[in-house]
């Protein structure tokens, strides 16, 4: 328990997943300095302990005083990277010799089991969840963790030699991840994203593309072909395939898939179903694809025969799935209008995927702070004029989303402008109708008005729960 004796560490940001980092180094010998922006008054209870236990805490404008005195430096979720003042710490410390890495590596250089680890732009938590639940019922000791829910490093003492870690992944995490090597590695989407962390669209999507870096013999990618870009990048662009097959990294497609009506395996010329499709517990075309991978990556666990002889106890977890909140979650029905918490939905692609979940009529709430450039909301704009949508604009992207909105033809009449959330959802019940769905998909972040898109979809709720 002591194998970072001796040693100086630093962990930047002191939130969820620093703060138990922190933990774990001062727990092995180490000496930890953690660093955080915020106030001292600000800070959880789990990072004011660290001081009590030896750590140095350095809050606020702290300017990183003593992290040239680090050995290793260990970087919470979410942090810029790319940019200052974090970029030229990174390259200081990196130039003298420190090693810098993010809390999944850390945590997964001391984990005992093999993990599944789940990317994408959308439907990571979701897939996680499914593939958790789907072990779980099969008996086998899985354990969920990382990038929104229990960090990895907390999860630890949980695990044992024979247990699976199905840990969601994001590009943050994989930034400095360089020996992170998932037994089974799932790529679901690659959408635009996160264009406020990352230099590029394409340094994103490269990124994600790292959750197979360190892969080998022995190990296996499923990789959702119903998705555009994770075909055309995998197969086509950067020749991903021929990658995972030079390396001996199997490459699991096809086993589960949809036929004649019903989800099933085909692990050779066979089908075997499990339930009918209308069954499944999750609205749209991008959550049968999640339902697939994780179908993929449980055959993969479990092999095929024990598969078969459990597909009554997959099949009833897939069923009785419950959704994640502010995932198209349907809060209430009231006066025949269905309305549809999807705040997790920050891209445009998402709530594409959110409109076409519903039939008509639906009316759609958008708005936010925009973390992509205008023109990236132009196939939402067309797609709302397609599907004919009502649009009703909020927050601090509403005039910029306006503009796009004219431009790709939404009927002027079918948009209203508002400031808030609570004036847009107002306004919904005013003119919607009997048999309309009111989906909050906001396709933007939330931090023009709320601490996070948890913060907004529980806003939401409550003043659905107020008309």
């Amino acid at each position: 328990m002591n194998e970072f004796e001796n040693k100086t560490c630093a962990v930047i940001g002191l939130a969820r997943a620093g703060a138990p980092a922190a933990s774990f180094l001062l727990e092995r010998g180490a000496k930890v300095f953690g660093y955080d922006s915020k106030p001292r008054e600000d800070l959880s209870s789990e990072a004011l302990e660290l001081e009590a236990n030896g750590a140095f805490i350095f809050c606020g404008n702290h300017e990183f005083q003593d992290i040239e005195k680090c050995d290793l430096i260990v970087l919470s979720p979410g942090l810029k990277v790319h940019f200052e003042p974090l970029k030229s710490v990174i390259e200081a410390a990196e130039s003298r010799g420190a090693e810098v890495i993010g809390e999944l590596e850390l945590a997964s250089r001391f984990c005992p089991c093999p993990i599944i680890g789940v990317t994408g732009t959308k439907g990571k938590s979701t897939t996680t969840k499914l593939i958790t639940e789907m072990l779980q019922a099969c008996g086998v000791d899985a354990v969920s963790a990382g990038n929104t829910g229990t960090p990895l490093i907390s999860v630890l003492p949980q695990l044992k030699p024979e247990s699976w870690a199905i840990v969601e992944v994001s590009s943050f995490q994989l930034e400095k991840a360089p020996t992170f090597r998932p037994k089974i590695a799932v790529l679901l989407s690659l959408l635009e994203d996160h264009q406020d962390y990352h230099p590029t669209l394409e340094q994103y999507w490269e990124t994600k593309l790292k959750i197979f870096a360190n892969q080998g013999e022995g190990d296996s990618a499923i990789l959702n072909s119903e998705d555009t870009r994770v075909k055309e990048l995998g197969i086509y662009g950067t020749g991903l395939s021929q990658q995972l097959r030079d390396k001996s990294i199997s490459q699991r497609s096809g086993i589960a898939k949809i036929y004649h009506g019903q989800l099933g395996i085909q692990p050779e010329h066979q089908f075997i179903g499990l339930l009918p499709v209308e069954e499944l517990p999750l609205r749209g075309e991008h959550n049968i694809a999640n339902i697939i991978c994780a179908l993929s990556a449980a055959y993969i666990v479990l092999g095929e025969y024990p598969m078969v002889e459990k597909r009554h106890q997959i099949a009833d977890a897939i069923r009785n799935f419950q959704t994640l909140p502010h995932r198209l979650e349907i809060v209430a029905q009231k006066d025949g209008i269905t309305w549809v918490n999807d705040s997790q939905s920050t891209i445009p692609d998402a709530s594409i995927a959110a409109l076409k979940s519903f039939p008509d009529p639906v009316t759609l709430l958008v708005g936010g702070r925009a973390k992509i450039e205008a023109s990236a909301y132009e196939n939402l704009m067309r797609a709302i004029t397609v599907e004919g949508a009502r649009l009703i604009l909020f927050g601090e992207a509403r005039e910029m989303l306006c503009e796009v909105a004219s431009t790709q033809g939404v009927d002027k009449s079918q948009i209203s402008m508002e400031k808030t959330l609570a004036d847009a959802v107002r306004v919904a019940k005013m003119k919607a109708s009997n048999g309309e769905s009111v989906i909050l998909s906001p396709a933007c972040a939330s931090f023009d008005q709320f601490n996070s898109y948890e913060h907004r979809g529980e806003t939401f709720r409550q003043l659905v729960r107020e008309l």
